[in-house]
């Protein structure tokens, strides 16, 4: 199985959704994006639909910690507000295609800094940095990125995993870049929109919470209409990568079940 970028186009631009359809449009004439657009247009996701819970547990196991011994209070809002043409999602999911493997944090490190996405985000950054910092500056700035990155990488095999999960339980549920980058949807299943979100202070819980109420409002003129299931992950704590529970994965399917 595979879902490509038309694939995506065909399920969710329906009549009605001219918002979504306007930033698609708007998105794919900036230049700022000129590198990444083409990238996205001929991406097609095949390895992601042949991953397993097992392969997954397999990585989990395998890999160091994302965060070392790194912790929040080192987190700096330079490298936390860094932003490049491509998305860390894009160059994540280009590892699992080109590889026709799943990470470990090692390996996403190594892609990130050292091999092809360093280019599109590392090496940018280090642009951004400016030449020669002090040594302590310089510790201050890897940590922080590894803060930023790690993070990032334990969320994304929290996502895989339940997407997975899902996908084994017989939901015929599909990811693409597209649909989770620019629409801000991260699984959708014929009719039905999943948008997750986990308990966080500096959100409200629910319909509203986060990056996801925009997914709805792109998405809210669609014929035949849309329907939306925001299902939180709980967080399990510090330490180790925290997946979504037995339990709530068979919440979200139910839901998802009882909206299409």
């Amino acid at each position: 199985m595979q879902v490509t970028f038309d694939d995506c186009c065909r399920d969710l631009l329906l009549p009605g959704t001219d918002k979504a359809e306007a930033k698609l449009k708007a998105w794919q004439s900036n230049a700022y994006y000129r590198e990444v657009v083409p990238f996205v247009e001929n991406f097609s996701h095949r390895y992601l639909y042949e991953l397993t819970p097992a392969a997954i547990q397999d990585v989990i196991e395998r890999t160091n910690h994302a965060l070392g011994n790194v912790r929040k209070e080192e987190k700096l809002s330079f490298i936390e507000d860094y932003h490049t043409p491509f998305a860390l999602q894009h160059l994540f999911h280009w590892y699992v295609e080109e590889k026709k493997a799943l990470p470990t944090w090692t390996e996403f490190r190594n892609w990130m800094v050292k091999d092809k996405a360093a280019p599109h985000w590392h090496q940018r950054l280090l642009t951004e940095i400016g030449p020669n910092p002090s040594d302590e500056k310089r510790m201050q700035w890897v940590r922080a990125a590894r803060w930023r990155l790690g993070n990032f990488y334990q969320s994304t095999i929290r996502e895989l995993d339940l997407f997975v999960r899902l996908r084994t339980s017989g939901l015929d549920i599909r990811y693409h870049l597209l649909a989770d980058v620019l629409f801000r949807a991260d699984f959708w299943a014929n009719n039905v929109i999943v948008c997750l979100y986990r308990p966080n202070s500096k959100y409200r819980e629910g319909k509203d919470v986060g990056r996801k109420q925009s997914c709805e409002s792109l998405f809210d003129s669609a014929n035949p209409p849309f329907k939306f299931v925001h299902a939180e992950v709980e967080r399990q704590g510090f330490g180790k990568i925290w997946l979504a529970t037995d339990k709530t994965v068979e919440n979200i399917r139910t839901l998802v079940l009882e909206n299409a």
